[in-house]
């Protein structure tokens, strides 16, 4: 039997309640604070649409009736309003590409109204998330995929000169959704330090990529110089459970969030991390790409006209295969970067680039930035969709135009810091954004991967990635001057 909504919502505030004063101070864990700061959003997102859906359905809905010139309803319930949703959506699908300036107006009109009805919601989110005080990170899946006994036995294989290596703790560190990271403890060996970072497989990951892909990038970053990296020391391909990568550890925790709204460091520490982010990128992006031969990348990769539209039109289709409601803004978001594929090719000489660069992935003591992590998204590109990347985490940290400022003082070319390639590809990535988060949703209902990682990245992150794809949108349709 299905409770009623105000119930439904006085249920999950307790049970925010509930996680907030009586679990949280018993957490010690990172991974467990994580998890429950990823439970929190998720109850709340619940709570905004039992109290606030037969609202912003009649709001917002009323607004799609006369734009689509649909049969007027004297109440637009929650059920008619998905239905209007998705009707914007095949509209604007079907006249995204029309020649004729009233279609595209119309699209315009349409995404408009799931714009505003998008950063409603945000608000409406920000409103409960603010009532309690929860923990703030996401978090991965609590379970180790490998015991102490058997990573154990794997290190004295790989080290036929330490038999008498001992692995004496092995901890989960939180966030990774393809890779799986452990902070492994150490004794009897001179050939590894006392603590060492090992990054494994996940047997389904949002990326297909191996964990021992990272080495040789890791490799050629490390020795290059003036990026913070853990030192990588081996990597295998070679087991049955997926690849392992093996590195020194390197001290700090997260400096923040993926979504820099959720989590990010100290007011007092923000533009010192600012002002390294971009010197580190500036030092990344000018290292050589002939050292990172046999790294598996592509040195010899184009950004052309053909290439960047197959990667456009690859991440719209692909939101359209997962499951999922349709989205108004990807469509527009897909033929508006088509149509403004000749502004930004050819696009100059390519760099190496993080490809997931951001809060979520740097490490930081304090003000001090330790190391960037996670380089399984890395990839050969212009140096300015990296920038793209970076917008987010940048503009939180400290004004964008100090950030390029400090950018090109370390190196880094001010051709990539042109504000339309950058906010071309803003666009781009937010839309790459959509399409991985909605993957999270889709392993999750599907039920090849649930676990609360996976389930949040489908629901919270893929708002939020909706949220930043409209607003995206909307800078570069300001920029472009269109209307």
């Amino acid at each position: 039997m299905r409770q009623p909504a105000e119930d439904r919502a006085l249920y999950c505030r307790q049970l925010r309640r509930t996680i907030a004063t009586v679990f949280a101070p018993e957490l010690t864990s990172a991974t467990a604070k994580d998890a429950a700061g990823l439970v929190d959003r998720i109850l709340a997102t619940f709570i905004v649409e039992e109290e606030w859906a037969a609202a912003l359905s009649q709001e917002y809905g009323a607004e799609f009736e006369a734009l689509l010139d649909a049969p007027r309803d004297e109440v637009v319930a929650p059920e008619r309003f998905v239905e209007l949703r998705c009707l914007a959506a095949d509209v604007v699908a079907a006249q995204a590409g029309s020649d004729g300036p009233a279609e595209r107006a119309q699209c315009r009109r349409l995404v408009d109204v799931e714009r505003r009805y998008l950063e409603r919601v945000d608000e409406l989110r920000q409103i409960v998330l603010g009532e309690e005080h929860a923990p703030d990170a996401s978090a991965s899946p609590t379970e180790c995929s490998v015991t102490r006994e058997e990573l154990q036995a794997y290190l004295r294989r790989r080290l036929p000169d330490s038999p008498d290596l001992c692995v004496t703790g092995v901890d989960p560190v939180p966030g990774g959704r393809s890779k799986e990271t452990l902070l492994v403890s150490l004794s009897g060996t001179t050939e590894l330090p006392k603590e060492v970072i090992v990054r494994k497989d996940r047997p389904i990951g949002l990326l297909a990529t191996k964990a021992s892909d990272e080495f040789a990038i890791l490799r050629a970053v490390h020795d290059h110089g003036g990026v913070p990296v853990a030192r990588p020391l081996f990597a295998d391909d070679s087991d049955d459970a997926g690849t392992v990568l093996v590195m020194e550890r390197v001290r700090g925790e997260k400096a923040g969030e993926y979504f820099p709204d959720l989590a990010m460091p100290p007011q007092e520490y923000r533009h010192a991390i600012g002002t390294q982010l971009a010197t580190a990128l500036a030092h990344l992006h000018a290292i050589p790409l002939e050292t990172l031969v046999g790294s598996g990348l592509d040195l010899d990769a184009q950004v052309d006209g053909a290439s960047l539209s197959a990667a456009v039109n690859g991440m719209a289709g692909r939101i359209g295969e997962l499951s999922g409601p349709p989205i108004a803004a990807v469509p527009l978001a897909r033929q508006w970067l088509l149509d403004h594929v000749d502004d930004v090719v050819p696009s100059g000489p390519l760099s190496l680039l993080q490809g997931d660069f951001g809060l979520h992935n740097t490490l930081v003591d304090g003000g001090r930035v330790t190391a960037l992590v996670d380089w399984e998204a890395a990839t050969i590109g212009p140096a300015a969709r990296e920038l793209a990347a970076a917008w987010p985490a940048a503009t939180a940290l400290m004004e964008w135009p100090a950030f390029i400022a400090t950018y090109c003082a370390a190196g880094g070319s001010s051709e990539a810091t042109d504000e339309w390639a950058v906010t071309y590809y803003r666009v781009f990535f937010a839309l790459g954004a959509c399409m991985s988060s909605r993957t999270g949703g889709h392993l999750f209902r599907t039920g090849d991967k649930r676990d609360l990682l996976t389930g949040h990245s489908g629901l919270d992150a893929h708002f939020r990635a909706q949220r930043n794809l409209v607003r995206a949108l909307a800078d570069a349709e300001a920029l472009a001057g269109e209307s």
